[in-house]
């Protein structure tokens, strides 16, 4: 290992804070544009919150299969789903307990229950085709019927109080790294926001996998450790802010709705652009925590119609877990 070798751990950290700036940048942004094109505002802000809270992690999933590390690719693809639970909402959940509506467990939870088992059972055999990338996109459109369904039904006060939570995780998110900037230029900054998104997750990857090889690391673990916590640390963030400001709620809707986001979109867009094949060995363990985390995500919420400061200790110690059953098994 040469003095080069070590310049790879500051260019990750370096890679993740311009993804991060990316993703501000689109924060920023999005919802202007949105109002420009005449977008309805309800279903357009909950797509726009959940799409950008998961955009690091599908770049940098994207990016790592096409530079040729499904591993680093698929272990962050499904270890962010977990730590989005454990930090997300467990973290916050220790902070201040969340309360449940049933609206959000009908709209959102079920719903993720329902997309981690269906994302599951496509990767049991070893593969991810063109044709199963399609049939997870395409559960994009039931999920966005129900949004519509929601719109056109609920009550006009709801859907306000709604967008309200919508605009406040967006101005979250946009506060993460740095002073607070805002900038409502439109299409153009939002298009140089994915740019920088793109970036930053080329040059976190690129940095990673030089690390991974210079220092003889475990990708596997790298994945589900340093890239699936650096990918989801917006997240993380956001509610950390949210809990503080008394908004601790919004990060039980926000991090289903990241999830939602990130299994359809990753695994979606992976199986389309590249197809490919991978040890089932490797990823089964990830597979049950995955469908572990978010059974019991779903089971304190329908319980008590809240999830406790002790639920909230469960969901971070599955992600403690599933890291010490990487390094058990030696994946």
């Amino acid at each position: 290992m040469d003095a080069a070798s070590l310049l790879y751990v500051p260019l990750v950290a370096v890679g993740f804070v311009v993804l991060n700036q990316g993703a501000k940048f689109i924060t920023d942004n999005a919802v202007a544009v949105s109002k420009n094109l005449g977008i309805s505002k309800f279903v357009v802000g909950m797509l726009i919150v959940s799409t950008l809270a998961a955009m690091p992690e599908v770049m940098i999933s994207i990016i790592a299969l096409e530079e040729g590390s499904s591993q680093i690719a698929l272990s962050n693809g499904l270890a962010s789903h977990v730590v989005t639970i454990s930090f997300v909402i467990g973290m916050t959940a220790i902070m201040v307990p969340l309360k449940v509506t049933r609206e959000v467990i009908m709209r959102d939870a079920v719903f993720l229950m329902t997309v981690t088992i269906v994302a599951s059972v496509l990767l049991l055999d070893g593969n991810l085709t063109f044709l199963e990338g399609i049939a997870l996109m395409v559960l994009f459109i039931p999920y966005t019927m129900n949004l519509l369904m929601i719109e056109r039904n609920a009550d006009p006060k709801e859907l306000a109080e709604s967008m309200e939570d919508a605009t406040i995780q967006l101005e979250l998110m946009g506060h993460l790294v740095g002073r607070k900037i805002e900038i409502r230029a439109g299409l153009r900054w939002l298009l140089f926001g994915i740019l920088w998104t793109v970036i930053g997750a080329e040059l976190v990857v690129r940095s990673i996998m030089g690390m991974t090889n210079s220092f003889s690391l475990n990708p596997w673990l790298v994945g589900v450790t340093v890239v699936a916590i650096g990918s989801t640390l917006p997240d993380i963030a956001a509610s950390y802010h949210a809990a503080k400001r008394g908004f601790g709620d919004l990060a039980l809707g926000e991090g289903i709705g990241a999830n939602i986001v990130t299994l359809l979109l990753t695994f979606g867009l992976m199986g389309i652009i590249r197809p490919f094949s991978f040890s089932y060995g490797n990823v089964m363990p990830l597979l049950v925590v995955v469908n572990l985390s978010t059974f019991l995500v779903l089971a304190f919420m329908i319980k008590n119609m809240r999830i406790s400061q002790v639920g909230g200790i469960v969901l971070v110690s599955i992600y403690m877990g599933m890291v010490l059953a990487v390094v058990l098994l030696g994946l």
